[in-house]
């Protein structure tokens, strides 16, 4: 023990300087993990505005979708919709999807179905969920 003592003694610049060093490194390294740690839940905050702002989208496209019907049967008040279109969201999501891959556009689709963009780039979305979970027995 007393050996260590004097080579501290002889050498304690070295170690003062070591120890600053080991000081600092640590320091940054706590920096690091803080700023590693706050730039995920930046990550997560953007994936919750994104979400956000999907579903305002989407209920903006409804809410304009249902006043423009309003509107056309406000305009319309003798006429009553002749439409032997059967309303299933079945039979909608297969029209919705058999339109797009004939490469019809989405606000076509939209028109022709009474729908707003966002319901259309739904029913296309749950579709092709459906079609990613299929068991390949079924898919064939």
């Amino acid at each position: 023990m007393m050996e260590f003592r004097e080579y501290y003694w002889l050498h304690r610049t070295v170690f003062l300087t070591g120890a600053t060093v080991g000081g600092l490194l640590l320091l940054q390294l706590g920096f690091v993990l803080w700023t590693n740690w706050r730039l995920r839940e930046l990550g997560h905050l953007r994936e919750r505005l994104s979400r956000l702002a999907d579903g305002l989208a989407l209920l903006t496209d409804t809410t304009e979708a249902g006043l423009a019907a309003v509107v056309r049967e406000i305009q319309q008040p003798g006429k009553r919709a002749a439409s032997s279109r059967t309303t299933s969201r079945a039979s909608v999501n297969k029209r919705v999807v058999a339109a797009a891959k004939r490469g019809a556009d989405l606000s076509h689709i939209a028109q022709h179905e009474a729908l707003s963009e966002s319901e259309v780039r739904l029913h296309l979305k749950l579709a092709e969920a459906r079609q990613r979970d299929m068991p390949l027995s079924i898919a064939r």
